[in-house]
């Protein structure tokens, strides 16, 4: 079997988020893509999270529903994308989470030019990098304080 030219690389999970890295192989090359964070909001989608039908249902905003849980996929880059990149990474970022029953997902497409600093450190310090990753959530956890030691473990804990 063949190599796969894009691949996803699991970094970090903890309770409500799990981090995934996006890597592209050319020419026996690793490049990074991007990161993916998935956050489980543990609340009803509501219809501000959905800004683009308020004026659907400004009328009668009580027959909007959606799911009893909201998931939110973040894709992280420092690189930009056209349309067709856009749509492929959506894919790919929702189908790790869709077909949850009675769940609603968002996905959402950051641009952040620090990654690279983060990445300087990655190998000192990953929790640096997760931790900036972290802060388009809704919660924005803090993990500085995480060991390394944890990442041994297919989930990670406050130790």
């Amino acid at each position: 079997m063949e190599k796969p030219s894009i691949y996803l690389v699991g970094e970090f999970r903890v309770k409500d988020f799990e981090i995934f890295k996006l890597m592209k192989t050319d020419d026996c090359l690793n490049e990074l893509l991007g990161f993916y964070v998935i956050e489980d909001c543990k609340r009803k989608a509501e219809l501000k999270d959905y800004p683009y039908l308020v004026d659907v249902y400004k009328d009668n905003p009580n027959e909007f529903d959606a799911g009893i849980n909201l998931i939110k996929v973040h894709f992280i880059s420092e690189k930009d994308f056209d349309v067709e990149e856009k749509e492929v990474l959506e894919h790919v970022g929702v189908s790790l989470v869709e077909f949850k029953n009675n769940t609603s997902t968002l996905f959402y497409i950051h641009k952040n030019k620090d990654i690279k600093k983060f990445l300087n450190t990655y190998d000192e310090n990953p929790f640096r990098l997760y931790n900036e990753l972290l802060q388009v959530t809704e919660l924005r956890p803090n993990v500085l304080n995480f060991k390394i030691s944890s990442l041994s473990n297919l989930y990670q804990e406050q130790i």
